[in-house]
């Protein structure tokens, strides 16, 4: 019996180890920049997300940093809308969030668009042209 549950716990802690490997192998890193269109915006270099995750995911996993910044959504998944940066909000007609991944405004929303490592997620508050 003692010689079961040893190999019982030696097989549980190498479940356990792979699982962590596995798990630390499918993380990527992205960066965040917030342009507040007056001259002024916020950075984080290094937001980790799961390979495959979404824009929307790099925003909540900016909240684990010391120094989020908070945001207000509508709907859920792919149909996310985010309509509120750091108490600024959109204007509808006038300034609004949109976000550009890698210089290009991005085609599809937030809960939608899927990440690569090291791409570069930018918020502007700016007015649509």
């Amino acid at each position: 019996m003692p010689r079961r549950l040893c190999l019982l716990a030696c097989l549980f802690f190498c479940t356990l180890v792979a699982n962590a490997q596995t798990s630390t192998e499918k993380q990527i890193a992205v960066s965040l920049q917030f342009d507040y269109g007056n001259g002024f915006s916020k950075h984080y270099k290094t937001i980790r997300v799961s390979a495959g995750a979404t824009a929307l995911e790099a925003m909540q996993a900016m909240q684990k940093h010391p120094h989020k910044i908070s945001y207000k959504t509508r709907g859920t998944g792919a149909l996310t809308f985010i309509y509120e940066i750091d108490n600024v909000e959109n204007q509808g007609s006038g300034k609004n969030w949109m976000y550009y991944v890698n210089g290009k405004r991005a085609n599809v929303g937030v809960g939608a668009y899927q990440l690569k490592a090291s791409d570069k997620i930018v918020w502007k508050y700016e007015t649509f042209q």
